[in-house]
C-alpha cells in the first residue's frame, strides 16, 4: 500500500473489561470491517490484551477483503480499560504492537472524545462500572472509576451486590421484605451458604447480572428496589456535577444502563444531557487521526 489519503487504514479499539471491539476504515471514513474478541482491560495482562486487539484486528482485516501483512500499515487508536493508572500507562505505551502507529487513552476518553466529536463535553459511563470523563479546553478530567472494589459506587455491580446484601438482611427478618428480596434469594434456593458460596468468587459481572431484576422491581415500585436505585442515582448525579464543575458544557450518560439513570436524574441535569454523537470507536479512530497528522 502506499501513502496514498485513499488507501490509508485507521482502526479504533474500544477494549473493555468485557470485550474489545475494533473497527476499521480509510482516510473518508468508510467502515471496511468491524470485529469483537475477549476482554482487553489492562489489568488482565499486556499479553492477553494485545493478543485480543491483535486478534481482532486480523479479523477486521478479513472482513475488509485485505491481506493480514496490512496490519503494520494501521494507524491505531486505542481506547483501554484500566489505563486510568499510571504503572498501566508507561507498561502499555513500551509493549511491542503490530501497528504502523498507535496512541493509547482510556477507554473513557475515547468515548467521550466520540460522544461529543471531539469537542469539549463529558461523560458518564454507567455499565458493569462506572467512570465519569471530561475533555475541557484539550484536558482531560476523570473522576469515578477506580473500580468496583473502592469504587463505582452507581454502577450495575455495585447495584446488584446492594441488592444481595439487602436480601440477605430481610431473609434474617433484620431488613425490609419485598418482591424484590424474595425474587434474589429464590434464586440461590433460598439457602444463605449458596448466596455466601457465590459471592467468594463473584465479580462485578456476575453481581451485575441482577440489575435487571432490580430495575424491573423499581418499576413496579418495590420499596427496596426504589431504595436501591435512589443510591445509585444519587451517586451518579454527585459526578455529574463535579463534570459540570470541570467546565465541561454538555453530558452525556452511556453504557448499559445509562438511559435508566438518566431519566432519573434532577431536571437541571437533565437539561445538560445530549445524546452521543458517536461511540467510543469513532473516538478512537479520531485519536488515530490526530497521532498520525502530529508525525513528523
Amino acid at each position: 500500500m502506499n501513502n496514498s489519503q485513499s488507501e490509508r487504514l485507521y482502526l479504533g479499539v474500544d477494549g473493555g473489561g468485557t470485550r474489545c471491539r475494533v473497527r476499521l476504515v480509510n482516510s473518508h471514513g468508510m467502515v471496511m470491517g468491524e470485529a469483537t474478541r475477549g476482554s482487553a482491560n489492562t489489568r488482565l495482562g499486556l499479553e492477553k490484551v494485545f493478543a485480543e486487539i491483535t486478534d481482532a484486528a486480523y479479523d477486521a482485516l478479513d472482513q475488509a477483503s485485505l491481506p493480514p501483512e496490512k496490519i503494520t500499515e494501521i494507524h491505531a487508536g486505542l481506547g483501554l480499560a484500566g489505563l486510568a493508572l499510571t504503572r498501566e500507562q508507561k507498561r502499555v505505551r513500551a509493549h511491542p504492537h503490530p501497528f504502523a502507529s498507535a496512541v493509547f487513552e482510556t477507554d473513557a476518553y475515547s468515548a467521550c472524545l466520540g460522544a461529543h466529536n471531539g469537542h469539549d463535553g463529558a461523560i458518564l459511563i454507567v455499565g458493569t462500572g462506572t467512570c465519569g470523563q471530561a475533555i475541557v479546553a484539550d484536558r482531560q478530567l476523570a473522576v469515578a472509576g477506580w473500580g468496583f472494589e473502592i469504587s463505582d459506587i452507581g454502577s450495575g455491580a455495585r447495584i446488584g451486590k446492594h441488592a444481595l446484601e439487602k436480601t440477605l438482611l430481610a431473609h434474617e427478618k433484620i431488613g425490609s421484605e419485598s418482591d424484590l428480596t424474595r425474587q434474589l434469594m429464590a434464586h440461590f434456593h433460598n439457602s444463605p451458604e449458596e448466596m455466601v458460596s457465590f459471592a467468594e468468587t463473584a465479580g462485578p459481572a456476575d453481581y451485575g447480572q441482577f440489575t435487571v431484576s432490580v430495575f424491573d422491581a423499581f418499576d413496579n415500585d418495590d420499596t427496596v428496589a426504589r431504595e436501591i436505585v435512589g443510591q445509585a442515582c444519587n451517586a451518579n448525579e454527585q459526578i455529574l456535577r463535579q463534570l459540570l464543575a470541570f467546565g465541561a458544557p454538555r453530558l452525556t450518560l452511556m453504557g448499559g444502563i445509562g438511559q435508566r439513570i438518566a431519566g432519573l436524574m434532577s431536571d437541571d441535569i437533565q437539561k445538560k444531557l445530549v445524546p452521543a454523537s458517536g461511540d467510543a470507536l469513532d473516538g478512537a479512530i479520531l485519536m488515530a487521526k490526530r497521532q498520525y497528522e502530529a508525525l513528523p
